[in-house]
């Protein structure tokens, strides 16, 4: 099976997606620049943000696994206190319960747990 290592979201400014980014994940960026900012996560994967001139960006959405329904409703609130725009509150959906927030760059950020 081939993985998927890293994630790069393309972004109008990438110094105000790391400030969102490291409110979000707790962590700061391992590199910032003009046009540029990289995360390592605890899973060794990365995620880029890298500044895209061209208006016609395309929306990506990143999918943050957790366990259980709890972390998915405590996360809301910690996500909701730290600015994030909530697009779909949490919900209880066959597959198990989520919600899903919005980036600066109207990238989706859907934050889940699998029904046990």
């Amino acid at each position: 099976m081939i993985e998927i290592e890293d994630i790069l979201l393309a972004v109008a400014d990438p110094e105000t997606s790391a400030r969102f980014y490291a409110g979000l994940l707790g962590c700061r960026p391992v590199m910032t620049g003009p046009d540029r900012a990289l995360f390592v996560l605890s899973s060794g994967r990365a995620l880029g943000l890298l500044r895209c001139a061209d208006d016609r960006r395309e929306v990506c959405e990143v999918d943050f696994p957790l366990d259980g329904a709890a972390a998915v409703d405590q996360a809301h609130i910690d996500w909701w206190d730290r600015g994030a725009r909530i697009l779909t509150p949490p919900m209880d959906t066959k597959p198990g319960r989520s919600f899903v927030a919005g980036d600066p760059d109207g990238h989706r950020l859907r934050v889940y747990a699998v029904a046990a």
